[in-house]
């Protein structure tokens, strides 16, 4: 007998969590980025998984570089990619993830962030006066 997919389901508005009064709030770059980073570990011990990989593999070492908002941060002076130990690279990620997290990226971060706002209001606004079909 199929399941009678009405029976099981109820309405969003009367479950807390997905009440329209609950307005989504946006991330913090430094939490995306770190979540980012949490997750490049993740495809780093799981090669065949799938995701978009900030970094490279070759021999021995690995190539890498952190993102946000499609941008690559600064990690050392002005470079934006680096290297490392192929051994040493998850514990690299998890160092660079605790200065994240300690604030030791926020004004490039907040730079960007600025960027991605401006960018969303401008689409916002750019689907506000698109004609309706």
């Amino acid at each position: 007998m199929a399941l009678d997919w009405k029976k099981a389901v109820k309405p969003a508005s009367s479950v807390a969590a997905f009440a329209k009064g609950n307005a989504r709030v946006p991330k913090s770059a430094s939490s995306v980025v770190s979540d980012a980073i949490v997750k490049q570990i993740e495809l780093f011990k799981a090669p065949k998984s799938e995701g978009r990989r900030w970094f490279e593999v070759i021999g021995d070492e690995v190539g890498f570089s952190i993102r946000y908002a499609n941008s690559p941060i600064k990690l050392v002076g002005d470079e934006t990619r680096v290297v490392v130990p192929k051994a040493q690279f998850v514990e690299v990620l998890e160092a660079i993830k605790a200065d994240v997290d300690k604030g030791a990226f926020r004004e490039q971060l907040s730079l960007q962030e600025e960027k991605v706002r401006q960018r969303s209001m401008t689409m916002s606004e750019t689907r506000k006066n698109k004609p309706k079909a």
